[in-house]
């Protein structure tokens, strides 16, 4: 359901168009298309909506999932599992990648009209990330499907609010739906380049976390 953040929305969008602006860049994500059950998704509907009828050209840039891969995946390293709730596949996409491509969408000629999706090449699974896990570390990592409630239960036991945690949940919800198993080539024609995959990022992460536990 769309929450408070569709009316500040509305009038910075009354405001750009008052003001002349020709064309509008809003940072949406993926998947934002009626049914998704990440509750987040409606207020990028209802932005798109509003600025499908505000009269100027816009652009709406469906992100792919950027967040760090730690956050996604849990303390894995200490544990020696993934221990998340069912997931599904997503093109876990490299912030930097998206930024480059917003550059490049701002500075070029070329018109973007509506909604634009930016992924990474290919969705992956938690069973996927599990088998690159293992093969980057050389150790046997393991996937541990958790119930949806044991989940909350476990993230409420850590200190995350009830109500937010079932909102993150709903995440796992859609991407066991495939609402975000769709991986776009666009983010590769924009860079001209492979954007990073999920098994660069971990590679990359790995590597940052071996150097800080050298260095203590």
């Amino acid at each position: 359901m769309p929450g408070p953040r569709t009316y500040p929305d509305r009038t910075a969008i009354d405001a750009a168009v008052a003001a002349g602006t020709r064309r509008i860049l809003y940072t949406s994500q993926q998947g934002a298309v009626p049914g998704n059950p990440y509750r987040p998704s409606d207020i990028h509907i209802a932005t798109e909506a509003i600025l499908a009828d505000s009269g100027v050209a816009w652009t709406a840039l469906r992100n792919g999932a950027y967040d760090p891969l730690d956050q996604v995946l849990g303390p894995w390293r200490r544990t020696g599992e993934i221990a998340q709730p069912e997931d599904g596949p997503v093109p876990y996409t490299d912030r930097a990648d998206i930024a480059e491509a917003t550059a490049v969408i701002l500075a070029g000629d070329r018109s973007f009209d509506g909604p634009v999706t930016l992924t990474a090449p290919t969705a992956v699974t938690f069973d996927d990330l599990t088998t690159i896990a293992s093969d980057l570390t050389g150790r046997t990592i393991k996937r541990i499907v958790l119930d949806d409630e044991q989940w909350v239960a476990e993230q409420i036991t850590i200190g995350v609010p009830e109500q937010l945690a079932r909102l993150m949940l709903t995440w796992y919800q859609a991407a066991r739906a495939g609402y975000f198993a769709e991986a776009d080539p666009l983010l590769t024609e924009l860079l001209g380049r492979e954007p990073r995959t999920a098994t660069d990022r971990l590679a990359a992460h790995i590597a940052g976390q071996t150097l800080s536990e050298t260095a203590h």
